[in-house]
């Protein structure tokens, strides 16, 4: 019975990854999927002060992409400045496990950092309450919020900056 149970959820998640990839969302369903603020500076100014906020949240930067640079290497592309960063909390990933073992395909939380003018990067991270019910495992709604909560308050506070 338990395999069974693992088997639907991994169905779950398959179908969630899916339709997050294929799906046109609303304008509300798409803000409802991340949070977003800009801030005065380029990304070499504000990914210290981005970094400075999560570590009062007890988050890391695991991950680090590069899109800019990745995109000129690899098809001589040229785009403003673009960073993803994986950040993570080890605490409520770790709760997160224990609820959910396929998690792992929506770890760590995403960030990105975009150059938009040549004074203005937007910051935006990824809304964990909502890519987590999009599984339908009731165990991590609690976890979900509580990141969401922390990721929302490190924005809001680049924001007031």
């Amino acid at each position: 019975k338990k395999k069974k149970m693992n088997n639907m959820r991994s169905i779950k998640i398959l179908i969630a990854l899916l339709m997050a990839g294929s799906l046109s969302l609303s304008a509300q369903e798409k803000e409802s999927m991340y949070f977003t603020a800009r801030v005065e500076g380029t990304i070499e100014t504000v990914e210290p002060m981005l970094r400075s906020e999560l570590e009062k949240e007890k988050f890391a930067v695991i991950t680090e992409i590069d899109m800019a640079k990745t995109l000129k290497e690899k098809i001589d592309a040229d785009i403003m400045p673009y960073k993803i960063l994986g950040v993570c909390n080890a605490k409520f990933a770790y709760k997160a496990m224990q609820a959910e073992e396929n998690i792992g395909v929506f770890l760590p939380c995403k960030m990105i950092l975009k150059q938009v003018d040549k004074d203005t990067v937007e910051v935006v991270s990824v809304n964990p309450v909502t890519m987590m019910k999009m599984i339908g495992n009731e165990d991590l709604d609690g976890t979900a919020d509580e990141v969401g909560i922390k990721l929302e308050m490190v924005i809001n506070r680049l924001a007031d900056r």
